[in-house]
């Protein structure tokens, strides 16, 4: 690679001097990324940072579409089985069905008041709606008569609540709305896990294009500097050989018998 001077005559870049620049100018480097990045996440206010952490907890049921107990299954029993899975996932969407779901939770509420105040202690229940038992999502597991059923609610406790009252209607809306096939739970909601929380990704890809922006800054800056910074420079440049060097006798004592050309 090479670099046009004022004389046009060609001078190789040195690498090992431009490594040795961006090293000594690696501050302005994490500077820049520093900026950036901060400006990013703290000031732009970005949408991540609005970000509700959320909790989510699971369970599964298995469904079958018929109220006998049947010894022998076909692909149709399974088929039928996905069907009315997906069938249910909708019929607990509506919100007659989640204002059964807040009614189940409002008395579970109010069990808790009760076990409270048998200890002596004091239990603040919280009121249930169908608006607020937070997002509620119903699959086939691999295509099985297994359901699956994850809550997402902003509180812990709540969305395993809201899982546990789940498993107690789905048998009922299967009964009262849907009218056929039963349903049983395989297990209890699971401990609740964090979701939705701020990542750092778009703060960290700022910081990295101005961490680059200026590192090619600097590179600019090094092919356009067209100062003479050795001999061999000199004779590279012009063709000449150095005679003496002109000592710098305003510099100090120890730099005095420094070229200028040494000096940047």
């Amino acid at each position: 690679m090479t670099n046009n001077n004022n004389n046009g005559a060609l001078l190789d870049i040195d690498f090992k001097d431009l490594a040795l620049l961006l090293l000594k100018r690696f501050w302005l480097i994490v500077l820049a990324f520093a900026l950036l990045f901060s400006y990013k996440w703290w000031f732009a206010k970005d949408a991540e940072q609005k970000k509700v952490p959320t909790w989510t907890s699971s369970a599964t049921m298995y469904v079958t579409n018929s109220n006998e107990t049947k010894f022998i299954y076909s692909t149709s029993d399974t088929y039928n089985a996905q069907n009315l899975i997906k069938t249910c996932a909708v019929v607990i969407g509506t919100n007659q069905v989640r204002s059964q779901i807040a009614d189940q939770l409002n008395s579970m509420e109010q069990a808790k008041v009760d076990a409270a105040a048998a200890e002596g202690k004091t239990y603040e229940p919280y009121e249930y709606s169908a608006w607020n038992i937070g997002s509620i999502s119903i699959s086939s597991v691999r295509e099985t008569e297994v359901m699956s059923i994850s809550v997402t609610n902003t509180d812990r406790d709540r969305a395993k609540d809201v899982c546990n009252a789940i498993l107690k209607v789905v048998p009922k809306v299967l009964k009262e709305k849907i009218m056929v096939g039963a349903a049983n739970p395989i297990d209890d909601a699971s401990e609740p896990y964090m979701g939705n929380l701020p990542t750092i990704k778009n703060a960290l890809m700022y910081g990295l294009i101005g961490a680059a922006g200026m590192a090619v800054l600097i590179v600019i800056a090094y092919l356009l500097d067209n100062r003479i910074r050795s001999k061999e420079e000199i004779t590279q440049q012009y063709g000449i050989p150095v005679l003496s060097d002109i000592p710098n006798f305003n510099a100090k004592t120890k730099e005095r018998y420094s070229t200028y050309y040494e000096h940047r």
